[in-house]
């Protein structure tokens, strides 16, 4: 064991490009002093500091290393004697490091500005975040599923589980349920929903059942199980999400989600009439769909400061307005998408996460030469992958919406960028899908091709791009997509 652990030993000091190497922020010849710690606990923190050189960037690494330094100073002033981090009372230990924080001067708690959101975000001492990662990585409860637990961890269900791989969902709580046997019957109806739908399904009917439960503790304490619940209840429920609920426009979604742990649940335990506790019509219908759209010079002010952003989430953005795809689907797009079909016309396949049903679209010159970049930029920076945009701390995995909607969020903030109303900006990826629908609309393309171009089974809801705008605007959206085309090849020219 090494009595000193230097920076530029680490892997990723070896696996950074030569700026981050070169930045005076790498601090290469700094050091995590081995010794400096209590002899009991020495043999663990060196492996816990090569695992860190293996799982972070070198700026990560290089600021652990002020927090380990007090942590060494904490745990030789208050546990000399420790012998390892297995097992021990991390509470209590984060409790002793506040009083020692105080006793030496210092804060309990930070805070910072958001670069995302620019509102203040308060949070612990970087010390006790490190103790907590610390104490994480030694006491890990993650690698076993246990159906009693209040928190289930997807990555070890025994059962395969459909997740969204660019939004990935780490664990399901059970947490807000307080009455035990109702959280016991729920973890039923949710382990079979695991094995059928989606997560992002089963998210949604936690929501529903978490939103329930709480109405249920307020106002029915007397309720411990489903089959405690009668039709009265649920009618006084209904009324509550139509006259006193707030914080959504709509309940319709939730109460179908509802009304489908309902039906679960008549099943799993046995009890029928459960399945018969929501009428047809207790559901109102959803309100009317009107999709938003951005207009051309919306368009032509995020668009600049798009381009601007890290390459690769630039040529993400750019290739999502082009194609007309949910994000998902932009994420998630293969290193062999594109072929030539009998015609030698350039296509692409599009994956579609949500649906799971695939389809091909015509793609021009300009798609195919922002794509082909991406994919050289994956293959120097990441070496053979199978997607084209991945995750940078996993390669096997598609680059998550979490970075994307980060780094848009940051650029609106740090940009002040404002709509035509003046203001500012609260985007959602999706939005450029109904940009794209509603153009298609604007051409008088067929209901049909719509459909087809944007990868939808049917063509139920393309009357909701027609209800954008009524006007024949042709020759003003070949303008834009002039506009674009020029936009693509200055990127290209520097990129």
């Amino acid at each position: 064991m090494k009595s000193k652990i230097y920076v530029h030993e680490l892997e990723c000091a070896k696996q950074a490009d030569d700026k981050t190497r070169k930045s005076k922020l790498a601090g290469l010849n700094r050091y995590f002093d081995i010794e400096a710690l209590p002899e009991g606990i020495r043999e663990e923190m060196s492996e816990y500091i090569w695992n860190r050189g293996e799982v972070l960037r070198l700026l990560s690494v290089r600021c652990e290393l002020y927090p380990y330094h007090q942590l060494c100073q904490f745990l030789t002033e208050e546990y000399p004697d420790i012998q390892t981090f297995k097992g021990i009372d991390i509470g209590k230990i984060v409790r002793r490091c506040k009083v020692w924080i105080v006793r030496n001067g210092k804060n309990q708690t930070q805070s910072h500005i958001k670069t995302d959101s620019g509102k203040i975000e308060i949070s612990d001492a970087d010390i006790i975040k490190y103790i907590r990662k610390i104490y994480k990585y030694f006491n890990n409860d993650e690698d076993k599923f246990e159906f009693e637990s209040d928190v289930w961890y997807l990555e070890h269900m025994p059962v395969k589980v459909r997740d969204n791989p660019t939004k990935r969902t780490k664990s399901i709580s059970f947490k807000k349920i307080n009455q035990q046997m109702l959280k016991e019957e729920v973890k039923q109806v949710i382990f079979v929903h695991l094995s059928q739908t989606k997560v992002g399904t089963v998210l949604a009917e936690m929501s529903a059942i978490n939103r329930f439960v709480s109405y249920l503790r307020d106002r029915y304490s007397e309720v411990e199980a489903f089959t405690d619940i009668d039709r009265d209840l649920l009618e006084s429920y209904l009324i509550y999400t139509n006259v006193e609920a707030t914080g959504r426009k709509s309940y319709a979604n939730e109460l179908k989600h509802l009304k489908a742990v309902f039906k679960t649940a008549a099943n799993v335990l046995g009890e029928k009439k459960l399945s018969h506790i929501f009428y047809d019509d207790d559901i109102a219908a959803q309100p009317e769909t009107v999709y938003k759209v951005y207009s051309d010079a919306e368009l032509k002010r995020l668009n600049a400061a798009i381009v601007k952003l890290d390459v690769q989430i630039a040529r993400v953005l750019i290739i999502h307005q082009l194609l007309g795809t949910r994000i998902s689907d932009t994420l998630t797009l293969r290193r062999n998408a594109i072929f030539k079909n009998d015609k030698g016309i350039w296509m692409i396949r599009i994956d579609q996460v949500k649906t799971g049903r695939s389809y091909n679209k015509a793609i021009d010159e300009d798609v195919k030469r922002l794509f082909d970049k991406a994919c050289e930029y994956t293959q120097k920076n990441y070496g053979d992958t199978e997607y084209v945009f991945v995750n940078a701390k996993d390669y096997s995995r598609p680059m998550q919406y979490g970075r994307i909607a980060y780094q848009l969020r940051a650029m609106i903030n740090r940009n002040d960028l404002r709509d035509d109303h003046g203001e500012r900006f609260h985007l959602g990826t999706h939005i450029w899908r109904h940009n794209y629908g509603h153009k298609l609309t604007e051409c008088h393309v067929d209901d049909v091709t719509i459909a087809k171009l944007l990868g939808h089974a049917n063509t139920s809801s393309i009357k909701n791009y027609r209800k954008i705008g009524n006007k024949v605007m042709a020759n003003e959206t070949q303008d834009m997509r002039s506009a674009m085309d020029q936009m693509i090849d200055d990127i290209l020219k520097g990129w």
